[in-house]
């Protein structure tokens, strides 16, 4: 078997795990996709004549209309609508939040306590329960109901956007949840922490990730220098970064270059010969990393030049030959057709509800030898009866609630 190969469900590692997911968007339910495609039984609860908004961007592969984002965010699960603002809608509900392990949510506060949902009461009627709530800035505190997308409790708020516009520059945009699946994988972290700890020592938990938290914590390596009362760092257009080993470089095609030498003495020497530029090692000017670092000006303009007269193709083996610390900058389109990106399972190939097979991004980490599953996302709804049968209701009584108006 590889590390590609699709293995049966209950050999996965959260096989007999079963989530209850009430949540739309992309951050918790970028989390239960990830516990799905390890082997949770996730289901998905949608509410009644409407669906999550994450369906509504769509695509057309072969003929069939394909949700791009949903996709991503959803696959494996199983899927029922209901109206939890209806007495039958609430029973449901109930009755499947009974048989979870663990209640997943990004419904804000005050909604939860509408719902008589809200994690403290949950965990008092069900000990045994984890509940992970997500939510935009944090479960309490003067910003806890700011509605929130990852654009702005993360990036915005987060500081990222402004870490990264250099100085007189307007903050930087984030583009297509970059926060949200980042936050997902916190959530993951904090559900399955839980599990252990309820396996070892019995009891849930209330588990809480705020995009406002997993962005302080992507943007930390800056911030806690700033918290300890230095000046925090501008960034800085690449014709003035401080280390020129440190920076992107354009070849000869167009193509892009970055540089992580961050110890630019170290790596002069070795770069220059892989340029075929020897003479600039003795360099008076680039004797050692302060040297270097005095002169960047002179050596970016340098390597501008050396660099922009050759192809990525033909720099890329003498960049690794001398073991440098390098990447080429890809597009999307790039990555699409990237060996190493197939070759370690980071996209692979999963079939859609409509038959036809796709290509997706597969979960961050992965276990060696036990492939994560990755499995259709759900139609709206799709699994409704097979799941109120499952939950103990019969024909007569799917009815009933139906009338009731539970979805």
């Amino acid at each position: 078997m590889t590390d590609t190969e699709p293995i049966e469900g209950d050999q996965l590692p959260l096989a007999g795990i079963r989530v209850l997911e009430v949540a739309s968007w992309v951050m918790a339910p970028s989390a239960g996709a990830i516990l799905a495609a390890f082997g949770a039984d996730v289901i998905k609860v949608e509410p009644a004549g409407s669906a999550d908004p994450a369906r509504a961007a769509t695509v057309e592969v072969d003929g069939h209309t394909v949700e791009p984002g949903f996709e991503i965010a959803n696959g494996g699960k199983r899927a029922i609508t209901l109206d939890l603002a209806a007495a039958a809608g609430q029973e449901v509900l109930h009755r499947l939040i009974e048989r979870a392990d663990v209640f997943l949510t990004n419904i804000r506060s005050d909604a939860l306590r509408r719902a008589d949902l809200e994690p403290s009461i949950l965990q008092a009627r069900y000990p045994e329960l984890i509940v992970a709530h997500a939510t935009g800035y944090g479960p309490t505190g003067p910003d806890a109901e700011r509605p929130a997308f990852d654009e702005l409790g993360y990036w915005a708020r987060g500081g990222i956007s402004h870490t990264l516009a250099p100085e007189g520059e307007p903050p930087v945009q984030l583009v297509g949840a970059m926060g949200d699946f980042p936050s997902g994988v916190a959530i993951v972290a904090g559900i399955t922490t839980a599990l252990f700890r309820r396996e070892r020592d019995g009891g849930g938990a209330i588990i809480d990730v705020s995009l406002y938290g997993a962005g302080l914590w992507t943007n930390g390596w800056e911030l806690q220098t700033t918290l300890l009362g230095r000046a925090p760092r501008q960034a800085m257009p690449r014709e003035a970064r401080p280390n020129p080993l440190y920076n992107t470089y354009r070849c000869a095609d167009g193509r892009w270059v970055q540089f992580a030498m961050f110890q630019a003495g170290r790596y002069w020497a070795p770069l220059w010969t892989a340029l075929g530029r020897p003479d600039l090692i003795a360099d008076p000017r680039f004797v050692d990393f302060d040297a270097i670092l005095t002169h960047a000006e002179a050596a970016t303009t340098l390597l501008d030049t050396a660099i922009g007269a050759v192809a990525l193709d033909d720099l890329a083996p003498r960049l690794d030959a001398a073991d440098l610390p390098w990447s080429p900058v890809l597009s999307l389109e790039e990555i699409r057709s990237d060996e190493q990106a197939r070759l370690n399972g980071l996209i692979r190939s999963k079939p859609h509800r409509s038959g036809i097979q796709i290509d997706t991004v597969a979960p961050p980490f992965q276990f060696r030898g036990q492939p994560a599953r990755l499995a259709a996302a759900p139609e709206v709804g799709q699994d409704r009866e097979s799941l109120l049968l499952e939950l103990g209701y019969d024909w007569d009584e799917i009815a009933v609630l139906a009338d009731r108006g539970a979805f």
